[in-house]
């Protein structure tokens, strides 16, 4: 369901991994109070509702915070990189694949990284589900055909991966993440460099990619690898029940 201003849907995956029933506002523009009572009623479905007041929109941040019990999750920043030429860059040890079969090594890098998340910061969700979130994340990926992953080895292991999918004209990394003995040895450069090759060779020229306002070391590598900041959303927990 969705207006001009707002998109409401339901979070199968979510509701799935938490056990809770779980569904998702997305407000892209200032709600009137006819549009609250609309969010209001839908909400009332569900346990737990993430609402994304996309641009920071002070007018919804003002509602939110006087109509409602909700509580300011997290702070998401996100970054585009527009590409004009493909890279003249060439990593034998980095390539892209999708529909990859389950990958222990990559689970494990997935399981030793993400210190951020607004999963990490709601009490009331299950601790051991929000602790293992980005290793399901991976997991869940796995044998699907539209996802890709970004590899790059070294000395015959998985130093980091890329994990990311097309949506309409862009591509979108979902999760990034290097191996700590292999920090500091530009396997993250290389990551976002075939990947940049891989999807100016399907059409693509747009690579999307959000992280916390507080994972300082992430914005200073999308800044260094070109990327652009485009906005800065604000995301509220609200528990129904």
């Amino acid at each position: 369901m969705s207006s001009k201003n707002y998109e409401l849907r339901s979070l199968q995956w979510d509701t799935d991994y938490f056990g809770v029933s779980s569904a998702r506002v997305n407000l892209s523009g200032i709600l009137d109070e006819r549009g609250q009572e609309e969010v209001f009623e839908f909400c009332k479905g569900y346990d737990f509702v993430t609402i994304s007041n996309i641009y920071n929109i002070q007018e919804n941040n003002h509602w939110i915070g006087n109509r409602t019990n909700a509580f300011l999750a997290d702070m998401n920043i996100q970054f585009l990189k527009i590409l004009s030429d493909k890279p003249d860059y060439k990593d034998d040890k980095t390539y892209v694949v999708n529909c990859l079969s389950r990958n222990e090594q990559i689970v494990d890098i997935a399981r030793k990284s993400f210190n951020y998340s607004r999963f990490f910061n709601d009490p009331k969700l299950p601790q051991e589900q929000a602790k293992n979130i980005y290793v399901h994340w991976t997991e869940y990926a796995f044998n699907q055909q539209k996802k890709y992953f970004v590899i790059s080895e070294r000395e015959g292991n998985v130093a980091g991966y890329i994990l990311f999918s097309f949506n309409e004209d862009s591509s979108v990394i979902e999760l990034i993440a290097v191996d700590e003995k292999y920090q500091g040895q530009r396997v993250g450069k290389s990551l976002i460099r075939t990947m940049e090759s891989f999807v100016i060779d399907q059409g693509i020229k747009n690579i999307k990619v959000g992280t916390q306002v507080n994972n300082i070391s992430a914005a200073q590598f999308y800044n260094a690898r070109g990327f652009k900041y485009v906005s800065c959303g604000s995301m509220y927990h609200l528990w129904i029940r």
